[in-house]
């Protein structure tokens, strides 16, 4: 399991709005029924909560987590499955896992800054959508999507992961037209404000120093702003919170 005391003392600072982000609003489905703590369904009827046995959990040698199944929800054509938080009570992240209710096997695994941070939403029509704070932003939030197939799950792929968010500029840095590009479209100033549209998927599971993000800047126009500390192209105060 990874140590990153750095990063993890900036998310937890990042919960308290800084120039890096704009205060969190609430998640996207809020306004649907809350069957356990942070998991909501289109009908609470889909829900049961879970009353058996507790479950085990055998740690990592020097690691400590906490194993919960919270109960059983009805996530689309004849599939049912149990959902579980394992939480890490030493450093980040925690995981809730979701496991086929009939075959108890697992069916997808996923990492959140706290297990209080997530917010589940299953639709019960095959999709289950899950709101948490970016690994590797500072306390920005995006929506993942995961769906069923078959007796499977998969998480759809997004053309770009939606941030929504406006960050200063703590030093002049480019923005180019694709995130694979050397081309500059514009260059924004030390001091200005920028809106960050999104972020390119797939970076969370690359080396940190690989994001990409789409960028609005105060003049109206548009470009990739990438993460490079190897090229001294950390600029946005969106990976800071202090």
């Amino acid at each position: 399991m990874r140590r990153l005391p750095a990063l993890l003392l900036a998310l937890a600072l990042a919960h308290s709005p800084g120039r890096a982000q704009t205060a969190a609003a609430a998640p996207p489905f809020a306004d649907k029924p809350l069957a356990a703590a942070h998991l909501r369904v289109d009908s609470p009827a889909q829900f049961v909560k879970w009353a058996g046995k507790p479950l085990k959990l055998n740690d990592e040698p020097g690691q400590v987590f906490e194993k919960t199944r919270l109960g059983t929800v009805s996530f689309g054509p004849n599939l049912k499955v149990h959902v579980d938080a394992i939480r890490n009570t030493v450093h980040f992240p925690s995981t809730y896992q979701l496991v086929d209710a009939a075959s108890g096997a697992l069916l997808g695994s996923y990492d959140v800054f706290d297990l209080d941070d997530a917010e589940w939403y299953f639709a019960g029509n095959g999709a289950a959508y899950l709101n948490q704070t970016h690994l590797s932003l500072c306390g920005q939030r995006y929506t993942r999507k995961i769906a069923q197939k078959g007796k499977a799950l998969a998480e759809t792929v997004q053309p770009l992961n939606y941030i929504g968010v406006d960050s200063a500029v703590e030093k002049a840095t480019a923005l180019y037209e694709s995130p694979s590009s050397r081309v500059v479209v514009a260059t924004v100033a030390a001091g200005s404000t920028v809106h960050v549209i999104g972020l390119l998927p797939g970076t969370s599971a690359q080396a940190r120093d690989k994001l990409a993000l789409l960028v609005k800047t105060p003049f109206g126009l548009t470009g990739w702003h990438r993460l490079d500390y190897g090229k001294d192209e950390a600029g946005l105060a969106i990976y800071q919170c202090n």
